[in-house]
């Protein structure tokens, strides 16, 4: 597999993808990309691997669409799905340096062409932060955006939700900062929020604070930018493999869901983004990126970044699907390096999971080969709820896990004190919270936490 971090060996790593790899485990059940594309009907992959020493490799797979001739290449664009709030939050927190933005301002206080929708005389006060993290409590949206021969509405129209909008106004619903809900009527405001503080369309904003400085050659938020690119667009198709009407869907959400870009630039920005935690950007500096790779609330994400330590080190980025496409951009700070995936189609998922299990694989930094403790300090009764006992026995220096209603198994030790359950995707570590013990459970990325019973007495 080569060294950990290394771009080398990319090709190889394709031709045997886990076929489950929502699960992060290595199984026997492999299938190389192309075989797992025509299992999913996706036309076309484009995959980008850099690091921070100046390594890259970039590579793309089948056709830009169904029963087309012109191959995907490394600079291919696709819809860029969700991960436009990733790039957008960059360009935001490029203005809250430059002081024309305040993270913790009320946004009422900048924008004067529309404000939240009031009540009982009553409006809350939203702040820049929580449109980032997605904690400001606006009413859910997702943007799907509008057939090429459709009339499509301006972001004014979609936040009023005035025709030809197809999605409901944007509107409170949540008491701000108190909880994390994931909503593109966040990135709609904050896209008005940017444009009119600057005085510039936010297309133009965009290319001029992140794009251009950040080295994005091959990626605009005009949603006339792939007309202007024939042959080097990849097309959108459903999960069923019928192609999208008109190849793709128009975004005046553009902040949210309308970047066109590449794989390579993708990985562009995230490394920009790895140099800034580091002190060693001259696009933003540590303070603004630490935050925007700090959870801003429990649970939650950093500031249009999705954050993953659960494998013992940070993984931070964006996944996005909007109608046609699919992808990932992911960077692991520690070993410097970062991976972007884009399919055009929506029944990409489990091909992206197959390949991000890879990835993490490659270049996640080794476990922390700290002693664990011993299996006796271990033992006794964790609850993950009042009915789901787990039960962990040792004998000698093997550990059994007794879950409700289950067969006792014995847990396989991995580096750094790490446990897995034979067969599944469930990774066990231990800790404390509050001076208590826990045992984390991992599956499928969601971790949950099983509380110690100190009055349980093994029988």
């Amino acid at each position: 597999m080569g060294e950990t971090g290394s771009v080398e060996g990319w090709p190889e790593e394709l031709s045997r993808l886990d076929r489950h790899g929502s699960s992060g485990q290595r199984t026997p059940d492999t299938a190389g990309l192309q075989d797992l594309m025509e299992t999913y009907r996706i036309p076309g992959v484009s995959i980008a691997v850099a690091r921070l020493d100046g390594g890259m490799w970039c590579s793309g797979y089948g056709a830009t669409g169904t029963g087309r001739r012109d191959r995907v290449s490394p600079r291919t664009v696709f819809q860029a799905c969700s991960i436009s709030k990733h790039v957008t939050a960059f360009g935001a927190l490029r203005l809250v340096a430059g002081s024309v933005l305040a993270l913790d301002a009320d946004i009422g206080g900048y924008l004067a062409t529309w404000q939240l929708p009031a009540g009982g005389g009553w409006r809350p006060r939203v702040t820049v932060r929580q449109l980032l993290a997605h904690t400001a409590g606006l009413s859910y949206n997702w943007f799907r955006g509008y057939d090429m021969g459709e009339s499509a509405p301006s972001l004014l129209q979609t936040l009023r939700g005035e025709a030809p909008a197809n999605t409901p106004p944007v509107r409170p619903s949540l008491l701000p900062g108190s909880r994390f809900r994931y909503s593109g009527s966040h990135y709609a405001v904050l896209q008005q929020l940017m444009a009119e503080v600057t005085a510039t369309p936010f297309d133009e904003l965009m290319r001029a604070l992140v794009l251009v400085p950040a080295g994005m050659s091959d990626s605009s938020f005009s949603q006339q930018f792939p007309h202007q690119r024939p042959g080097g667009v990849a097309l959108g198709h459903h999960v069923t493999g019928t192609p999208v009407p008109g190849g793709w869907r128009v975004l005046p959400e553009m902040a949210g869901a309308g970047l066109w870009t590449t794989s390579a630039d993708l990985t562009r920005l995230e490394l920009e983004i790895a140099r800034a935690a580091a002190g060693q950007s001259r696009l933003l500096g540590r303070e603004l990126a630490g935050q925007m790779l700090t959870p801003q609330v429990p649970g939650g994400m950093g500031l249009g970044t999705e954050i993953d330590s659960s494998a013992g080190c940070l993984r931070f980025g964006h996944t996005g699907g909007n109608v046609g496409y699919g992808c990932f951009s992911f960077a692991w700070p520690a070993t410097g390096a970062a991976v972007a995936v884009m399919a055009n189609s929506e029944g990409a998922p489990e091909v992206l999971g197959s390949i991000l299990a890879a990835a993490g694989r490659r270049h996640a930094p080794p476990p922390d080969p700290a002693t664990p403790p011993a299996p006796d300090d271990l033992t006794g009764r964790y609850l993950l709820r009042e009915d789901y006992p787990v039960d962990i026995a040792a004998d000698g220096t093997r550990l059994t896990l007794t879950a409700a209603g289950q067969h006792p198994a014995e847990l396989l030790p991995l580096p750094g004190g790490r446990y897995r359950l034979p067969q599944l995707d469930c990774e066990i570590t231990f800790g404390h919270v509050g001076g208590l013990p826990v045992m984390h459970i991992r599956q499928e990325g969601t971790t949950q936490t099983a509380t110690h019973s100190p009055s349980h007495r093994p029988g």
